[in-house]
């Protein structure tokens, strides 16, 4: 096995993948990601896949090259990424919401993009299931769509062995080596790998592997849950997409039905250490108790969901953090230790800004999006306190999805 390495990536789901597919395209010629299992384990896999531009705090240009890059990633790799633009309906039930969105419309047409503000009755009209009495009007956003998880990160792979990189599967890390504080290694169970560049995105993982560093990352995970109805008619693949944040809730038409979840309040804490060792396309048990008023919500603008049947529950570990920003850059504290986590359910949205960001970093290129919001250690000491993060991140969901489209 290579025993040398420019720089080792940890972890291959669909954060891994693109960032190391960009340090390859960036010119390392020695990159090589381990994942535990396989490619798109834990996270990556049960993602609802959904991207869309909206004005943010930090990853409005992020949204915007992952749009174009991965239709450049189907072509050249000749994987159908299931990419498909359907545009999202921002929901609006008050006023005040209403004019959130009438902001979000003004900024869109400043920069060019063509939106629509929408009556009750123009929106139902986009959406066949749309109670207009629910509504006070909307928004339709056209930078929006959904993909396979899946298959963006089966892409970001195949481009990144394209260009040199090296892939090992069923490769779990066993720990990471320091030399005068510096990182000096990675230690697999077949071997160890010298390397002066680590970056750590191993989601879940990620807070473990690096405490015997005495690096406390502000992580913590949660159960995220969504819900996939069947209709008496099946919906058509075109509808848009929705978001609701007043009522923390979200959702598009899936294989003819409709998957709709939620960002839910209090959210239910998950240790890493309580998952087996195997847990890799495993899911959590359901919780219907925990999603029923945020059904009821969804079934109030869409009341064929009172009839419809179930046809999946859908409950996956995430990784929040107590700001609902992700972790993303150099660690300052270990010399050579970089890190992308703490995704906070929007891994398959930043991937390939999160990955462009690592590859200027560690080549020294200018840096196209700025990720000074995002310093792993920015919480501090504060980190370090279990009860502290457990608490902060439970409230992560709702607070930050609510944040982010005001």
């Amino acid at each position: 096995m290579t025993d040398k390495a420019e720089a080792i990536v940890v972890g291959g789901g669909v954060v891994g993948t693109s960032v190391a597919y960009h340090l390859a395209e960036a010119g390392m010629s020695d990159v090589i990601l381990l994942e535990r299992d396989r490619l798109g384990a834990g996270t990556t896999w049960h993602s609802a896949g959904n991207l869309t531009w909206k004005p943010s705090r930090f990853n409005d240009e992020m949204v915007l090259y992952a749009f174009d890059l991965f239709e450049q990633l189907s072509e050249s790799t000749g994987i159908d990424l299931g990419w498909h633009r359907t545009g999202r309906l921002f929901l609006a039930r008050t006023s005040d919401w209403m004019s959130v969105f009438e902001g979000f419309a003004a900024t869109a047409e400043a920069r060019g993009f063509a939106g629509r503000l929408l009556s009750p009755a123009e929106a139902a009209r986009e959406h066949p299931l749309l109670d207009p009495a629910a509504l006070t009007g909307a928004w339709l956003n056209p930078l929006s769509g959904r993909l396979s998880p899946a298959s963006l990160t089966e892409a970001y792979a195949r481009a990144a062995r394209a260009r040199g990189a090296v892939i090992r599967e069923g490769c779990s890390v066993q720990r990471i080596e320091t030399r005068n504080g510096h990182v000096s290694a990675v230690v697999t169970p077949e071997d160890r790998i010298e390397s002066e560049r680590v970056i750590v995105c191993a989601g879940l993982w990620s807070r473990p592997l690096l405490a015997d560093l005495g690096v406390s990352l502000a992580q913590w995970g949660n159960e995220h849950f969504y819900a996939i109805a069947d209709l008496p008619q099946p919906l058509g693949r075109d509808v848009p997409s929705f978001i609701c944040p007043e009522n923390l809730v979200y959702g598009r038409e899936e294989v003819g039905g409709l998957l709709f979840g939620c960002f839910d309040e209090d959210a239910k804490s998950l240790d890493v250490a309580s998952l087996p060792p195997s847990f890799a396309f495993s899911l959590l048990n359901e919780d219907w108790d925990k999603f029923a008023p945020y059904f009821e919500k969804a079934a109030e603008l869409f009341p064929a969901l009172q009839e419809a049947g179930m046809r999946s529950f859908i409950n996956g570990p995430e990784s929040f953090t107590p700001d609902g920003l992700p972790l993303v850059g150099p660690v300052a504290a270990v010399p050579g230790l970089f890190v992308c986590s703490g995704m906070n359910s929007i891994g398959v949205t930043v991937s390939a800004g999160c990955g462009h960001a690592m590859a200027d970093l560690l080549t020294g290129r200018k840096p196209r999006f700025s990720i000074d919001s995002l310093a792993p250690e920015r919480f501090g000491a504060a980190a370090e306190d279990e009860g502290w993060l457990i608490e902060m991140t439970a409230a992560t969901p709702s607070r930050a999805y609510v944040a982010s489209n005001r």
